[in-house]
């Protein structure tokens, strides 16, 4: 897919000077596979620190959560558990952010209870339709063996299973972010990728507003294969990073999610 020299497919985004004034947002952060609420620990603080309400959530099986995992962990109990939090903890107005694999979360969740959410941010995320599972949703896993093949772990079919080749994928070139995470990481439960979303609300999922953040790997290979287009692109926000973008570039990710947050 090509462009003109006058139309660059997208741009990458600068910080921008925020005018949000404290208490003005509240963030649920859903991680994505093989992560926990660990990997927003950088943005949680810089956001936290600019006055705004911060929930970061792991998903069960995984992550802080990964003795909680049976064969039956699936991707309806990884979208109960954030729609119970939310209305668990009375939360209005959120802004919904979800990473990678957790784009399949957030859009079950705001199904859901799409009266509590504000706006939706899928952070270098899968955008899963009605009836569709992860691989379904995203056909360029089936590229990268880390996340498209399933392994048996101590009884439970998992992915992301080889640690090395996991912070391969994640883009995790640093020394000091790369052993950050492969401390954390954990094996993620296979049947979380293969469970089918099934919305109940499509309406209302719909009318919520939605922000796409990439990282300009993901965004130029969608381009590259035909699975976004220059349109899609330039109404994104694109951020130079690997995709585990809020560990590499963290401070540059809180200031996108406080920009966000003025729309």
């Amino acid at each position: 897919m090509s462009t003109s020299e006058s139309t660059p497919a997208f741009a990458i985004y600068e910080p921008h000077t925020i005018d949000l004034a404290p208490g003005s947002a509240t963030f649920v952060l859903v991680p994505g596979a093989g992560h926990g609420a660990w990997c927003y620990d950088f943005v949680k603080k810089i956001l936290e620190d600019a006055g705004q309400e911060v929930h970061a959530l792991c998903l069960p099986g995984v992550g802080e959560r990964a003795a909680e995992l049976t064969v039956e962990t699936g991707h309806e109990d990884h979208v109960r558990s954030v729609v119970d939090y939310i209305v668990e903890h009375d939360l209005a107005d959120v802004i919904l952010v979800g990473h990678s694999y957790g784009g399949t979360v957030i859009t079950g969740t705001a199904d859901r209870v799409a009266e509590r959410i504000k706006r939706m941010v899928y952070l270098d995320a899968v955008h899963p339709s009605d009836g569709q599972n992860m691989p379904e949703a995203q056909p360029l896993l089936a590229y990268t063996p880390v996340v498209a093949n399933a392994y048996d772990n101590n009884g439970v079919m998992c992915n992301m299973f080889d640690l090395e080749e996991t912070v391969e994928f994640l883009g995790l070139l640093d020394g000091d972010q790369a052993a950050f995470a492969r401390t954390r990481l954990t094996p993620h439960p296979w049947k979380s990728f293969t469970d089918h979303l099934h919305l109940t609300n499509p309406e209302a999922l719909a009318a919520i507003p939605k922000t796409d953040i990439y990282t300009d790997t993901t965004i130029g290979g969608l381009l590259a294969t035909g699975f976004a287009t220059v349109e899609e692109a330039q109404n994104s926000l694109v951020i130079a990073s690997g995709h585990d973008l809020m560990i590499i570039e963290p401070e540059l990710t809180a200031n996108m999610l406080l920009y966000v947050a003025t729309l």
